[in-house]
């Protein structure tokens, strides 16, 4: 089967917002493509069930991870960088929590700014593709793996950057096509059989569906720290018990403030 605009249309206007329960709606499309439509159809909804199941249990295990209480060492470290009347950045550039993410993630760096700079960093891209490959169809390759790695800090950095955009169907059609949806054609022959555009539309339903989850987690429970414990103790406690997605998100803004005000912006409408 050649690649067909309406085919990739509708992996467009899928993903375009609500992760990727809108894939349901465009299931009866296969009707046009595979006089196989049935099959192909089952076999797409018993996939996106178990995908379902799969980013629940993902985001359980990231809502226990950052609601977490500190520990003894974590409390003492907030209470030494609270000490000083410095601004938040300039608290997480001190020796004493260079120190402490150096324990954490494995890597020294000179600054903060520095850190922010290698975001995302090799540890943070092991981490993610590993999260993939656990989720993607057993038959993604390995460049297909990569290419939903790297959407998924693309479209991470855009959702953040740009919350409105996903009421915005031409740009987020666009931007999906662009990052996710042709690098993964590309993969394939110039002729796409009907299980290869299933293939795709699996492939690129796992960061699509990931990348907004994980932002809304973080962005919940940083929230609630910020109301209970205020801006500053609020973000430091975020910087100190979740110092990798810290820094990724706060890699995204020109400083402390502005990345305040994306974490108190109201929740994203479904």
């Amino acid at each position: 089967m050649e690649r067909n605009n309406r085919f990739v249309a509708t992996i467009h206007r899928v993903l375009k917002k609500n992760y990727f329960l809108c894939l349901f709606l465009f299931l009866p499309m296969l009707v046009v493509f595979s006089s196989c439509a049935v099959k192909h159809t089952f076999e797409m909804v018993g996939f996106m069930k178990g995908l379902f199941a799969q980013l629940e249990e993902r985001k359980a295990f990231l809502i226990e991870a950052a609601e977490k209480p500190l520990t003894e060492s974590q409390e003492a470290l907030l209470t030494q960088l609270l000490k000083k009347k410095d601004g938040l950045d300039t608290l997480l550039s001190s020796q004493v929590y260079l120190t402490y993410l150096e324990e954490q993630v494995g890597v020294a760096h000179k600054d903060y700014p520095a850190y922010l700079a290698a975001v995302p960093t090799t540890e943070q891209k092991s981490t993610t593709l590993f999260a993939l490959k656990e989720i993607l169809p057993p038959e993604a390759t390995d460049e297909q793996i990569r290419i939903c790695m790297d959407f998924y800090f693309e479209f991470h950095e855009l959702i953040v950057k740009e919350p409105d955009i996903t009421s915005d169907s031409e740009e987020m059609d666009a931007f999906i096509k662009i990052h996710l949806i042709d690098p993964l054609m590309d993969t394939y022959p110039s002729k796409m059989s009907t299980p290869d555009a299933i293939e795709v539309m699996k492939m690129a339903a796992v960061p699509s569906g990931m990348a907004p989850m994980d932002t809304d987690v973080f962005r919940k429970i940083w929230l609630e720290n910020l109301q209970v414990y205020g801006f500053e103790e609020g973000l430091l406690r975020c910087a100190i018990s979740t110092p990798d997605e810290f820094a990724l998100i706060r890699s995204f803004f020109e400083d402390a403030a502005a990345l305040e005000t994306w974490i108190r912006l109201p929740p994203r409408q479904e």
